[in-house]
């Protein structure tokens, strides 16, 4: 339960409230008979997931940070100062059978902490969508923990995952986000794609908007609005005052690896002195492909793995390379600012890199 905004949120509601599937799927005993279906567990065989992802409206990186504010009335009528911080960490955890992302969300009343939520998070590659598979809830006062209400796991008494937010959004679809009967059963539905919205962050175009309500509290409603890369701008009294990037920032010919510590960049040059930068593919979160001349066939895979606890003690690069151009490869620890390049020379078949003591870095 998010008790920032209990009086006037349903129980379990989230921040990362999601938009909507493009397809529906009744879950039964949950909606209405005079109510369109909403989608629950669509196609997850379908589905490879990854941790990390760039889903437009929920970022998924390490380190990526928003801060929201407002203020709400408490239950004696008196005005309470509210905030939420949502933090991606380089944290993952098994969630049935899948490995997933948290999402930290700390939530203070007049600077008071008075709940931790670490939500299990995964993206679907084929998609896009990101599923969202139960949260750990601490609800905290004084200084103490004092309950866990609204925590949920899927696979756990009857829990499905739900779908947070899809890769291709429609206005007016519906769907479940939580789907934990009886503790979180959180639904969405699309209002619009394309207001304006102004927050102490700025101003933004184009903003996804949504209703969320709960089944087992149907009569209230919760609005919210997303940003289009930015992620979620505004609920209800709360607005976003604050970005907070990470130290690596994943982007068209970045790769951010290993909890998005390690920055990850390619640069070629052909025989006849043709130049260029490698097209970053994520696979996964510990490993990147790219491309040079066709997003379908891949150049250059790369690794940056955690040898911290082994014998090694430091941080390992590998790479495979299916060219015989010349070849810059460039990984940076964005912790400690060393940085490390392999060169491969022109008209040289890709020798594999298997540096198991590239960054003495640890931990």
């Amino acid at each position: 339960m998010n008790t920032l905004l209990s009086q006037h949120r349903p129980a379990g509601s989230r921040w990362i409230t999601a938009v909507a599937l493009t397809f529906v799927l009744l879950l039964p005993g949950l909606s209405s008979a005079h109510e369109p279906d909403y989608t629950a567990n669509p196609n997850r065989e379908d589905c490879t997931f990854t941790t990390t992802g760039s889903n437009p409206y929920l970022p998924l990186w390490p380190g990526y940070t928003l801060l929201l504010e407002g203020e709400n009335e408490d239950d004696e009528g008196e005005l309470v100062e509210i905030s939420s911080v949502n933090s991606v960490l380089a944290e993952t955890e098994m969630v049935d059978g899948v490995l997933t992302r948290v999402l930290e969300e700390r939530e203070s009343e007049d600077g008071d902490l008075v709940e931790v939520s670490r939500n299990f998070l995964a993206v679907c590659r084929e998609t896009g969508d990101v599923w969202y598979f139960g949260e750990d809830v601490d609800d905290i006062e004084d200084g103490e923990i004092v309950g866990h209400a609204g925590t949920w796991r899927a696979g756990v008494d009857g829990a499905q995952p739900g779908i947070l937010m899809p890769g291709s959004p429609m206005i007016g679809a519906r769907f479940f986000e939580e789907i934990a009967p009886g503790i979180a059963e959180d639904q969405s539905e699309i209002l619009s794609m394309d207001q304006t919205v102004i927050v102490p962050a700025g101003t933004f175009e184009n903003v996804l908007t949504t209703l969320g309500t709960s089944a087992l509290n149907p009569e209230e409603g919760d609005e919210k609005a997303h940003a289009h890369g930015v992620g979620q701008i505004k609920d209800q009294a709360l607005e976003l005052v604050e970005i907070i990037l990470p130290p690596c920032l994943p982007d068209a010919t970045t790769h951010c690896l290993n909890d998005g510590r390690f920055k990850v960049t390619v640069e070629w040059e052909t025989a006849d002195t043709t130049e260029g930068v490698g097209n970053a593919v994520l696979p996964s979160a510990e490993s990147g492909e790219f491309w040079f001349f066709n997003p379908g066939n891949t150049e250059l895979l790369v690794k940056v793995l955690d040898g911290c606890n082994t014998s090694f003690n430091s941080f390992w690069v590998f790479a495979a390379g299916l060219t015989n151009i010349e070849v810059t490869l460039t990984v940076t620890d964005t912790q400690s600012g060393q940085t490390k390049e392999y060169d491969n020379p022109q008209r040289t078949d890709f020798a594999p890199i298997l540096d198991t003591s590239a960054f003495a870095t640890c931990p």
